[in-house]
């Protein structure tokens, strides 16, 4: 009987075990992998994956002052903090395609573990397993998330066209609410990146109702603040920012909607009041900002740039005021027009913006092309002061050199306090950078531990905000103090304070030995003597040519660059670089015939054998005829017989021939060199000399540099 009993049970668990292969369609196997694929495999790792999700969300580092992504961007540092959730995500769900081929959420897994490469930026295949999904999926609804996902990497590698294809595919589906808001999000999210703001705000209008109410919602409502003053629609920014605080903000989010709300409707009376509030200490910074971007909307620069540099001087946070600083360096540079201070300000926001960041070459572009500008503007200031402080009489240069060196300590005050605003960004972040050294194989305590006390403060500042270490910090009536009312301080006081510390400023008492030291030193740099003034005078010349080409090649100014270029030619006529002028300005004058025919003629009557007329004949002619360059071959080797034979003068005739009649010619270095080689045996050394400098300067990629190279150290050693 026993025998028998187990023999059924045998037979039984065999059929229950090949009835529940996974490879089988029967009724019992399908719902026995449907159950353990989603309540085991796929449920996990969407635990996990919204786990990572969460961790991301809680560690960004959101720069309210710019405008906030729709979306969080991808990027390595955010992700690095969840590799093993994400780790975790594809290996269970690629449990359901291992162990549960028949199930019904097979698509669904494939659908995470996309989503899982995606947020890893592992562009390549997580497209890959979205495509598969589209291509072989049997549930509509996992393959229009597959479908959104390839949009989101799409744009996420600046392949917008394509990501716009995916969008018009998803845009004919019946999508259901977590795709819909989904799929609002992110096409919102790809305009916002092509800077298409009026189309970005109403897709991010149609998601926002189909979403939860928590924080992330809040932030949305923000970047929609955010987007409609883009779009100079302050009345719908303002009612976004006012949504921010019925969706569960942090303390941070909610502060800055109030804040920019309040910009937003021209209620700015009240910064005055919330920057004396104690409580707001942690936030001065941002109260700065405020009122520096409500002033320079009613046209008062000046007093906006002096609290730009207030903000700067309270920030603690390194990326927030790398922001600042280039608003600082942009608003000098083009409202201004202070190039030596935008410098300075291009120099620190260089020294801490992220360079993944959009603006991060353009910053590095205009930090170099303004150190060069600042480097010959002063050379040029300088040496125009001294030599006009040189023609003075004895009594009228004491009082003179008194008053420059009293302005000279004020300015040197002002640029003293500049540059300790600007230094403080580094001092953050080498003290950020700060880590403790501690024997890799042993654990670390929590608070020698400088990314586990990073990530700690990050947490805290997500939940709590900027909270000043005081009694009752977490007090939820905290919030209430940010009120914007009408009674606040009138702007007057603000212009009074300004003007206070400038003449604080102005007071500075300077002692009689430092004055007489000071002024001594400032005499001793003036050029009395003709040698000294003549000295001066070439340096001046070369900063102003310089400064001309910065004009033109660096900073893209043709206006200024000709205006420096022209009164370079009235202040010192017959430079060695006026050729290279008269060039540069026909250049810079094409637009305008007759100042263009002047510039030109200028240049081919008095240089008409130059290297720069003949660039200029060049740009304007195309390359010679086969046939053309058989004629100047030709001449050139009869012009280089006569230099053999000794006869100089036929052989330079023959050589200024040929350049003349054949520019652009494929030997015209080579009748250059020879013309030069001529020089010595025709005219003086000092023209020889002349001619090899102006050939290694105008053909530094010839064959013959080499040659021209030692003949000029020859000359040298001579």
């Amino acid at each position: 009987m026993n025998k028998y009993f187990i023999l059924c049970v045998a037979c039984l668990t065999g059929v229950l075990v090949l009835s529940c292969s996974q490879y089988s369609n029967s009724p019992l196997s399908v719902g026995f992998h449907n159950v353990n694929a989603k309540y085991n495999a796929l449920f996990q790792a969407k635990i996990k994956f919204k786990e990572a999700e969460t961790l991301i969300f809680d560690a960004r580092q959101d720069n309210f002052s710019q405008l906030l992504p729709i979306l969080l961007p991808i990027d390595s540092l955010s992700t690095q903090t969840v590799n093993e959730q994400l780790a975790s995500v594809i290996k269970k769900a690629s449990l359901v395609a291992e162990r549960h081929q028949n199930s019904k959420w097979l698509d669904d897994a494939y659908v995470i573990i996309g989503q899982a490469r995606l947020l890893k930026e592992d562009y390549k295949n997580a497209i890959e397993t979205f495509k598969f999904v589209n291509t072989n999926a049997t549930s509509d609804d996992a393959r229009d998330a597959a479908l959104i996902g390839l949009m989101r990497a799409y744009t996420e590698q600046g392949e917008y066209q394509t990501a716009l294809r995916v969008a018009e595919i998803l845009r004919e589906e019946p999508l259901n609410k977590e795709n819909t808001a989904d799929f609002y999000l992110t096409k919102a999210y790809l305009h916002q990146q092509k800077e298409e703001y009026k189309t970005s705000v109403a897709i991010l209008e149609e998601a926002l109702p189909l979403l939860p109410k928590n924080e992330a919602k809040a932030r949305l409502y923000f970047v929609a603040g955010q987007l409609y003053e883009l779009i100079n629609n302050p009345r719908l920014a303002a009612d976004k920012y006012s949504s921010v605080s019925k969706n569960r903000p942090s303390y941070n989010l909610s502060f800055y909607a109030k804040l920019n709300k309040s910009l937003a409707l021209g209620q700015t009376n009240s910064f005055q009041k919330l920057l004396k509030d104690p409580k707001n200490n942690d936030l001065q910074d941002k109260i700065y900002e405020a009122m520096a971007t409500a002033e320079i909307r009613k046209g008062n620069t000046k007093s906006g740039l002096a609290l730009l540099q207030s903000s700067a001087r309270t920030n603690q946070n390194p990326q927030q005021l790398a922001f600042t600083y280039l608003r600082l360096a942009d608003s000098y540079y083009n409202q201004m027009g202070d190039y030596e201070m935008a410098s300075a300000y291009y120099d620190s926001t260089a020294t801490l913006l992220p360079q993944q960041d959009a603006q991060y070459k353009r910053v590095i572009d205009r930090q170099r092309s303004l150190s060069d500008f600042v480097t010959q503007v002063k050379i040029i200031r300088t040496e125009d002061s001294l030599q006009r402080l040189s023609k003075m009489s004895a009594d009228q240069l004491d009082k003179i050199l008194e008053k420059v060196y009293i302005d000279q300590q004020f300015k040197e005050d002002s640029q003293k306090r500049a540059a300790e605003i600007a230094n403080k960004g580094k001092q953050l972040q080498n003290k950020n950078t700060t880590s403790t050294f501690n024997d890799p194989n042993k654990p670390m305590w929590y608070f020698n531990n400088p990314i586990a006390i990073s990530q700690g403060k990050t947490a805290f500042t997500a939940r709590w905000g900027n909270r000043v270490l005081e009694d009752n910090w977490r007090r939820s009536s905290k919030e209430n103090t940010l009120s914007f009312d009408n009674n606040a301080l009138s702007n007057q006081n603000l212009n009074n304070n300004l003007n206070a510390n400038l003449g604080e400023l102005n007071a500075k008492s300077i002692g009689a030995d430092g004055m007489k030291a000071g002024i001594a030193a400032l005499r001793a740099k003036i050029p009395f003597s003709p040698e000294a003034l003549l000295a001066s005078k070439k340096r001046q010349e070369e900063a102003t040519f310089a400064l001309g080409k910065v004009y033109k090649l660096n900073l893209n100014e043709p206006k200024n660059a000709i205006i420096t270029f022209e009164k370079f030619l009235k202040e010192f006529p017959s430079s060695s670089h006026e050729t290279e002028v008269l060039y540069l300005l026909c250049l810079l004058t094409e637009d305008n015939a007759g100042v263009y025919a002047a510039y030109k003629n200028q240049l081919m009557t008095k240089y008409a054998d130059s290297y720069f007329a003949r660039l200029l004949i060049r740009s304007q002619n195309e390359s010679l005829s086969t046939g053309k360059e058989s004629e100047v071959q030709k001449l050139y080797a009869e012009a280089y017989n006569y230099f053999v034979q000794n006869n100089f003068t036929n052989a330079l005739t023959i050589v200024e021939t040929g350049l003349k009649d054949y520019p652009n010619s494929q030997i015209e270095d080579k009748l250059v060199f020879l013309k030069a080689v001529l020089f010595a045996k025709t005219q003086d050394t000092k023209a020889y000399k002349t001619a090899l400098e102006n050939f290694i300067s105008d053909y530094p990629k010839s064959q013959l540099i080499t040659l021209a190279k030692e003949r000029l150290a020859t000359l040298s050693t001579k």
